[in-house]
């Protein structure tokens, strides 16, 4: 019996530092590795700038712009900006791993 609740435990804390590490790294350290990479490609265009609307929600808070999970209306961009940062990351790390 205390197997099971250490290895439940233990699983629920391994999924915690999980969705840390991703929020922390891919959406924080990624995101603004890669949205001046997507700036410079794009000379300015990508990703657009949004223009937060206040809007009284149906609970009577006001919301800016954001969906369910606190993510901005403008999620694709915030992706992609984070996948190529993502992409520059990685290629910096095997550049430094193979060459020193």
């Amino acid at each position: 019996m205390e197997e099971v609740i250490v290895g439940e435990v233990a699983k629920g804390l391994f999924r915690a530092a999980g969705y840390l590490i991703i929020e922390l790294f891919f959406w924080t350290v990624c995101y603004w590795v890669g949205w001046p990479i997507c700036k410079a490609v794009t000379f300015g265009g990508y990703p657009k700038q949004n223009n937060l609307r206040r809007s009284e929600s149906e609970n009577g808070r006001e919301s800016e712009g954001r969906n369910f999970g606190g993510r901005s209306s403008n999620q694709h961009s915030n992706a992609w900006c984070a996948l190529v940062g993502l992409a520059v990351v990685v290629s910096a790390f095997l550049f430094i791993i193979t060459h020193f």
